[in-house]
Parts: structure tokens; sequence; C-alpha cells
């Protein structure tokens, strides 16, 4: 079978950062302190005015197209997860498409997912590198969640950050070895993380925005993710100690810290950055093993989980090869 190699990753974040704090919020120092204490989440990057999706991923992915040293046309295929595009049509793949230069010839797509965005656009793009259809690729992961969100509501207003990853796939043998992947999806949940107001479909019961059933969610998290990681772990024939880090979405660290409590991980296995980043949706784990990077050996495993809207959630498993930008 053909290797598929996570080679770089680029990012780009928001203009401004927005503080959890009582200015901000409009609360009590003691409130603040609590809504910090519970999500873990003081600061978040979110969009300037006049800056929206499509800025970030274009940042993200001309920083990425730099340090590769390589040019757009490079590239079989431009796959842009995103929730917030400027538009509904035409997508967010076709601005970054023509603003940069990527050949006609360039398989260029949107898909709409939320938390495990970054598993399931890996999973599409090396399923494409196998089946010969390119030899590398692009995946962007962006979104302005702060776009949507009701600035009354501190259940979604204090956990979400706008942020945009570029990551390039390939068969060259460098950064992480994509060792094993898998999606899963339950539409039964499909209420359960909405934004009303936000397509062509009307809803006079709610203001537009985002509406999110924590409670849900965090049950949701807990049965599935340990199922989804154990079965990875079954499939490759390795225990909860082989593996270096879990690279879980970054939902906000309570939803993380009881993750890793269910599933007996030690705390050095479960890093987090959402202190200052927030919850970035399917950004959060690039974002973290971007930053992750430097502390991994070569050889050593990294089990990412993605989960959320729609209700959705993914693993992959890789292994670390050599230092990303090696092979630039």
């Amino acid at each position: 079978m053909t290797e598929i190699y996570l080679n770089l990753i680029e990012s780009a974040l928001g203009s401004r950062t927005e503080c959890n704090d009582p200015q901000t919020l409009g609360q009590t120092a003691a409130d603040c302190e609590r809504i910090v204490k519970k999500t873990g989440v003081y600061s978040r990057p979110v969009v300037a005015d006049g800056e929206y999706t499509s800025d970030l991923a274009l940042r993200a992915t001309q920083r990425l197209l730099r340090r590769r040293g390589a040019s757009a046309t490079d590239f079989g295929a431009l796959v842009v997860c995103t929730q917030t595009p400027d538009h509904l049509i035409p997508g967010v793949s076709s601005l970054v498409h023509g603003k940069l230069g990527f050949a006609q010839t360039c398989y260029a797509t949107d898909i709409n997912q939320g938390c495990s965005g970054f598993i399931y656009g890996a999973h599409l793009i090396s399923a494409m590198i196998r089946g010969g259809a390119f030899q590398q690729a692009i995946l962007v992961n962006t979104d302005c969640y702060t776009r949507l969100i009701r600035p009354d509501d501190l259940t979604t207003r204090v956990l979400f950050g706008d942020a945009a990853t570029a990551s390039s796939f390939s068969t060259q043998r460098a950064g992480f070895r994509l060792l094993y992947s898998r999606c899963y999806s339950d539409g039964t949940g499909y209420g359960d993380f909405i934004a009303y107001g936000s397509a062509i479909r009307p809803n006079e019961d709610f203001k537009p925005g985002i509406y999110m059933n924590g409670p849900g969610i965090l049950s949701f998290a807990l049965r599935v993710v340990p199922e989804a990681v154990n079965e990875a772990l079954k499939h490759n024939g390795l225990e909860v100690s082989d593996i270096r880090m879990f690279a879980f979405h970054q939902a906000n660290s309570f939803v993380i810290g009881k993750l890793a409590h269910k599933m007996g991980l030690r705390a050095e296995q479960v890093p987090q950055n959402c202190a200052e980043l927030g919850n970035t949706v399917s950004a959060s784990i690039p974002l973290l093993m971007m930053e992750q990077q430097v502390n991994l050996r070569n050889g050593e495993l990294v089990l990412a989980m993605g989960f959320g809207v729609g209700l959705s959630w993914g693993v992959a498993l890789l292994e670390r090869v050599a230092p990303m930008g090696s092979d630039t």
C-alpha cells in the first residue's frame, strides 16, 4: 500500500485577541475566574472587522508554500474544510485556488465539517493519493465561528477562536506517516450543535447564531472517543502506553480532562493549547501538532482524535518520521 505522509503544517490566526475578562464579557471578576478555571480558556484569536475565513486560509496556505519552497502548481488537490465560508457559493477553495494560482487540473473542493474536519480531510486526501488521483495535496482547515456567535451567549463566546491551518500531504517521507484513519457519523445528533439562520432555511423560533447542547456533546464525546481510540489501538496491535501523544480536538480543558481521566491517560500524553487559542474547530488538531512537533522523536506515535458537529468523529494514527520542513 502507498505510504502517505503529513509533511508540513502552517497556520494563521485571527488578527485580534479577545480575553475572557470582565471588561470583554461584562461579567464580574469572580464569574470570569470561574469561566477560565472550568474551560481552561483565557484568551482567543478572533477575526478583525473586514477579515474573513478566506483571509485566514490564504495566509496559512501562502506560509505553507513559502516554507515548502513550492509552487501552488505542484499540488494536485486543494481541500478546504470550513463551516463558515465567505459565501455559500462558490466555495473558499475556489477563491484560494484562483488567488494563489493553482493549476486548472487541480482538484479543488470544500468540505463542510466541524471539529472532526482535520481527520476527515486527511482520510479523504490519503484515499485519493492511494487511488492515483494525484501525488500531493494541501488540506486547509479554517473557520471564523465568532462570526456566528451571539455576543450574549457565554456558553459559546468564551470557547471559540478563529484560525486556519494549511497541511501538505504526499508520498514523500518527511513529517508524519499516516498509519491509520477512520471516520464516523451519527446524524441523530444533528441538532446538538447547530447554527440557525446561517444559510437558506429560516427558523422563527431562534435568533441567528450557534446553539450548543453542551451536556449532550459532552456525553457524546465521553461515549464515542474512548471506543474509537480503543478500536484504533486494537486494529494496530497497540496499547495506550505505546502512544506518545494523544492529540485530542481542543474543545476545552474540561472536556479534554474528562476524556483523559476516563481513558487512564497520563498528563504528559495529553497536551493542550486552548488557554490562548480556545476551540479553533477543525484547525485545533493541526495547531496542536504544529506546536508539539519539537517534543516528538522519530518513531514516536501520535493518535489524533476529532469529534463534534454532525455529530461526527474521526481518529488517525501517525508516526513521527522526520522533522517537518526537513524536505525543503
